[in-house]
């Protein structure tokens, strides 16, 4: 059966999403708002290494800034390190370590495939807005993003939310497992790998409405979880 659901963490090199014209605040504040989501966002890439630092495995993903030392991403964009390389997708010089790496000094899962990376050694200037209650997406409202579809840097689409469908079954061919459970909401938009851990906006308010986690059906569509990070969690990881 062809598989219609694919994780968005690519093996190689990853990415995020967009607006329409239907404005809930004033144009210009809203305008205002974007650009300072714009700048919060990220490119990640993590390697995961054998004992001897040869590279095993890999991905590239999108993040949001949330604090001055907080990114925001997908829980399976996490791999079995705590190296994480910023804004710089040189794959030859991250396999053989010739770039700088941060360290990740804290994980906060929310158990919807979504993950809080507390990081040393860099501080983020532009942040978006985090708390402990992120409205879900609502069938009809219009989305944004911005991410790095397929490691193509920097790019904005927008997307419409056509409704919402359960929790996908587990495909066993599937090397990728996603943590989280209930109900994936589906969004109208371009998909591809490296879209994993956009933030999506909400085009009418412009406040944060989901993280991407899946491509279904060739990236017709992205599909995402609530996202449900405790108050407790937050502070713990820094985001006020």
């Amino acid at each position: 059966m062809h598989k219609i659901f694919r994780s968005l963490a690519s093996l190689v090199i990853i990415a995020t999403l967009a607006i329409s014209p239907a404005f809930g605040i004033h144009k210009k504040q809203l305008t205002k708002l974007q650009e300072e989501q714009h700048k919060a966002m990220h490119v990640i890439v993590e390697i995961e290494r054998d004992a001897n630092g040869d590279p095993l495995r890999g991905g590239l993903c999108t993040a949001y800034a949330v604090s001055s030392h907080t990114l925001l991403t997908a829980q399976h964009c996490d791999l079995n390190t705590n190296a994480i390389y910023i804004d710089n997708t040189d794959r030859e010089a991250i396999k053989s370590q010739h770039v700088m790496s941060y360290t990740i000094t804290s994980k906060t899962y929310d158990n919807q495939d979504h993950v809080l990376y507390v990081i040393s050694g860099i501080t983020f200037n532009h942040t978006i807005v985090l708390t402990a209650h992120v409205e879900v997406p609502r069938q009809g409202g219009h989305t944004y993003t911005w991410g790095n579809p397929a490691g193509i840097r920097d790019q904005f689409r927008e997307g419409l939310v056509t409704g919402s469908m359960p929790n996908p079954t587990p495909d066993p061919e599937e090397r990728e497992t996603i943590n989280a459970t209930g109900i994936v909401y589906l969004i109208a938009q371009p998909t591809v790998g490296g879209d994993s851990g956009s933030s999506v906006f909400s085009a009418e308010d412009g406040q944060l409405i989901g993280i991407v986690t899946y491509g279904i059906d060739d990236g017709q569509l992205a599909g995402v979880y609530a996202i449900q990070f405790t108050q407790a969690q937050l502070d713990a990881a820094g985001v006020k």
